[in-house]
């Protein structure tokens, strides 16, 4: 039943930051103190709990729920992957650096092989592999997983190194205490933890609209949103034939311990709009599946600093594949990310794709002949 509450994104958020000590330790140390709890979990922690499960030089290992929480109408867990693999990508960055140094993400590529379905009480895993370290950028790559340890979407990453904010660096600060604060997902109140708010559409809705009139049931009210809407507040907020916008508000709930929007989230918002442009062109009866997605970023964006809007449009339809590119604005309308992805028209398949093989389909629409 629909919670008299406000939304999940529209609630105060929990979780802190570290204070500039932490600029005195090394990646791998800085790492090290948070598995252990001697650093505040971030906000994104509380939301999504993803949390880094090992790390060593130029390796990392995480985990996320599978949670009904991250479907979209469709019923399927799409661009919410990006959250667990920039986490994977720029941590063994981050993990190599000495101290005194950050990093941010530049460019996020993720190509997708299979659908993800929530499955309720399971994870999804995902390990990041250095692939280089520069004086100024630093390039990973990683690997995704099903609960049943299917490869399900490949990630690269290229991220630039800083400078410290601060100067002078802070000194060594010892070892630091542990926090003894709850893990994300230990309290009943925790988001994921929650009874479920949101629907997933049924199948005949997909088989009796077309893509638009789906959308534009969606931007209207006339059809209810999606779990995802309910946690994060990703919304459509216009479309037409060729041409989707969405937006997401900069919520604290998608902070980092940096204290910036994480960059998987506004990969989220780019894969979304990117397939809503797609799905716009699609017949009724028609799915479509992401395939793969890059993203440049441009700026950082900052929580409380109004939505993210994402306004995608399609640069080729044919009989099986489709183009499409999007620019990511700010509140002030200042470019944020830029992003393009390829998604599949997939006729008669239900819309949550389910028994769907996207490397098997892919290949066989390869060269998309009109």
């Amino acid at each position: 039943m629909p919670s008299d509450e406000a939304m999940i994104w529209q609630q105060p958020a929990k979780g802190g930051f570290p204070d500039a000590r932490m600029l005195g330790l090394s990646g791998q140390e800085r790492h090290r103190v948070g598995r252990e709890g001697r650093t505040p979990h971030s906000p994104m922690s509380y939301l999504s709990e993803l949390r880094m499960t090992a790390g060593s030089q130029g390796h990392s290992e995480f985990e996320m729920p599978a949670s009904p929480w991250f479907a979209n109408s469709a019923g399927v867990i799409a661009g919410t992957l990006a959250v667990i693999g920039d986490a994977a990508l720029g941590s063994v960055v981050h993990g190599d650096l000495p101290a005194g140094q950050v990093m941010t993400t530049a460019e996020l590529s993720m190509t997708f092989l299979r659908p993800v379905l929530p499955d309720e009480g399971r994870k999804l895993t995902g390990s990041g592999q250095l692939i280089s370290r520069g004086r100024s950028q630093g390039l990973s790559e990683a690997f995704l997983f099903d609960p049943d340890d299917n490869l399900i979407s490949h990630g690269t990453s290229r991220c630039s190194v800083l400078p410290s904010p601060i100067d002078p660096v802070p000194d060594h600060p010892g070892e630091l205490p542990v926090l003894g604060e709850p893990a994300p997902g230990a309290d009943p109140r925790d988001p994921l933890r929650r009874p479920l708010e949101g629907m997933v559409l049924p199948q005949n809705v997909f088989d009796e609209r077309s893509g638009l009139e789906l959308l534009l049931g969606l931007a209207s009210g006339e059809l209810p949103q999606a779990p995802i809407h309910h946690l994060t507040g990703l919304r459509v907020e216009s479309a037409r034939e060729g041409e989707a916008a969405l937006a997401l508000p900069t919520s604290r709930w998608l902070s980092t311990l940096a204290g910036t929007v994480q960059g998987g989230f506004t990969a989220m918002l780019a894969e979304a709009a990117l397939a809503a442009a797609v799905f716009t062109t699609a017949p009724a009866g028609t799915a479509t599946a992401t395939l793969d997605l890059k993203v440049n970023f441009l700026r950082p964006v900052f929580p409380g600093s109004g939505d993210l809007v994402a306004r995608a449009r399609v640069l080729h339809s044919g009989r099986t594949i489709a183009i499409a590119s999007a620019e990511l604005l700010s509140a002030e309308r200042k470019p944020v990310a830029l992003a393009t992805g390829s998604s599949m028209y997939l006729p008669g398949r239900p819309a949550n794709l389910a028994g769907v093989d996207l490397e098997a389909d892919g290949l066989e629409g390869a060269g998309d002949p009109e």
